[in-house]
This record gives structure tokens, C-alpha cells and sequence, in this order.
């Protein structure tokens, strides 16, 4: 049996290696971050603010990360991944790079909705969250999640809609009242605040600081998924829609 059957299967058994290195990685969107987290805590973390090819900073700054905290690949026991929504370019670039290490030493993989990871930015009050990304075309990526008592329960999955939708869903439904703050995070506030805005007036934006999808994030949403592991070649971006090409195909 390979190392990487052996070590699914013990996750899988529900069995957490003592120590469980975690690198997780997020190239979502026009920011970009890479971490170590070990034992539920997030140990370091790079950010990049704005970066304009995935491709050309990635696998140098992994390697730099990785010297700086004095590990090398082998010892990373678990690869984890924002694998979307977000650009398509930036996701394909994550998954394939995080297969490549991954499958290079024999590990597991998991990927991780890049929603719930920006959602998770939001740590100081009892909130409902909803995280927005630019999905261009006059849609955004969005979920809602509600924050109570430090913990994060999914309300809402991940989906591609126009913004006039999202904001059509929290009024009818209820979800939106005066009990418990909304609070928008997220980039797709550049393009549609003012809408949010107008449509909610009660809604909350998160400081422009928390806009960015944290590696950290990822993988601590990922040590509390060692159950949910694949091999590396199961793993694949989740785009929530059809590509340009694949739209102009149809």
C-alpha cells in the first residue's frame, strides 16, 4: 500500500496524525497568500496584496515560505486550497500547483470554498456574513454564513448571481433584521456597494483590510475537514459557472 493510502485511510478512520502540518494556499483572485497551520493554529502566513500573474509569483514564494519556516515539501502531511469561486485563471493556477507538490510526496489534498474562508475574516461580533466577489459579467460570487458564539454555520451555498438577486434573497427571506447585524466583505463591494447600499441601508461593510481570501483561513477550515481528503488527482477548481469560452461555445 502507498504512503498516501495509508495516510488517507487513516483520516479517513477519523484517526489526526499527531501534529498535522497543513499548507494551504489562495490564488482566487488579484490578491494571494500562502500558510502553515499545525494543531488548529494558523503557525505563518504571506500575504500579496495585489499580484498580476499567479503563474510567475506562486512556486517561488511557496519555496521561500516553506525555507523560512525550515520545512521542506515531505514534510507537509496536508495540501490545502481556495479552489473557488473566484478567476478562473487564478484557481487553475492554484490546483495545479498544489496537485503538483502534492502528488510529488505522496499526500492528500482538500479544497476549500474561497467564500467561507473570506467569510471567516469576520471574528469580533454575532453577524450574519455575506462575502461578495466581482464575478464580472454583472454577477457576483456570494454565499451567507451567520457568526454565533464564534461559531461559523453555513445559511447560504455558494452561487453566481446577479447582485439585484443576492440582495432579493436576504429581504424576502427574512434573513436581514434589525437582531443581528449583515455585514458585505469582499472586493465585489468595489463594484456594487453602492447598490448594497442603497437596497440595505441597515448593512454593515467590513474594513477593506478583511477583503482579501486568507490562506490561513483555508487551512484551518481544512484541519477541521480531514475527513473530507482526496488524492491529488481528484481535486479540481470550483468555478459556480461557465467559462467565457465555454458561454460563447453555447
Amino acid at each position: 500500500m502507498s504512503e498516501e493510502s495509508d495516510y488517507l485511510d487513516m483520516l479517513l478512520s477519523g484517526e489526526e496524525p499527531s501534529g498535522q502540518r497543513i499548507l494551504a494556499i489562495d490564488t482566487s483572485s488579484t490578491s494571494g497568500s500562502v500558510a502553515l497551520v499545525e494543531g488548529g493554529t494558523v503557525i505563518s502566513e504571506l500575504k500579496i496584496s495585489r499580484v498580476s500573474t499567479h503563474s510567475e509569483w506562486l512556486m517561488p514564494a511557496i519555496e521561500l515560505f516553506l525555507k523560512d519556516c525550515n520545512l521542506g515539501v515531505s514534510e507537509i502531511d496536508l495540501f490545502a486550497v481556495g479552489s473557488g469561486p473566484g478567476s478562473f485563471t487564478g484557481l487553475r493556477v492554484g490546483v495545479s500547483t498544489l496537485k503538483g507538490l502534492a502528488w510529488a510526496v505522496s499526500r492528500p489534498v482538500i479544497g476549500v470554498s474561497t467564500l467561507q474562508a473570506l467569510a471567516m475574516n469576520i471574528k469580533e461580533q454575532d453577524a450574519l456574513i455575506c462575502p461578495v466577489l466581482d464575478a464580472r459579467k454583472g454577477q457576483v460570487y456570494s454565499a451567507l454564513f451567520m457568526l454565533s458564539c464564534g461559531e461559523l454555520e453555513r445559511v447560504m451555498e455558494d452561487a453566481a448571481q446577479c447582485p439585484e438577486e443576492v440582495l432579493e434573497v436576504l429581504t424576502d427571506t427574512g434573513l436581514v433584521n434589525e437582531s443581528m447585524p449583515l455585514i458585505f466583505v469582499g472586493h465585489g463591494l468595489t463594484v456594487y456597494g453602492d447598490l448594497i447600499k442603497s437596497e440595505i441601508g441597515e448593512s454593515i461593510f467590513a474594513p477593506e483590510e478583511l477583503w482579501d481570501v486568507s490562506a490561513g483561513n483555508i487551512g484551518l477550515i481544512a484541519g477541521d475537514r480531514s475527513d473530507e481528503v482526496i488524492t491529488p488527482v481528484e481535486l479540481l477548481p470550483t468555478y459556480r459557472r461557465v467559462s467565457e469560452a465555454e458561454f460563447k461555445r453555447n
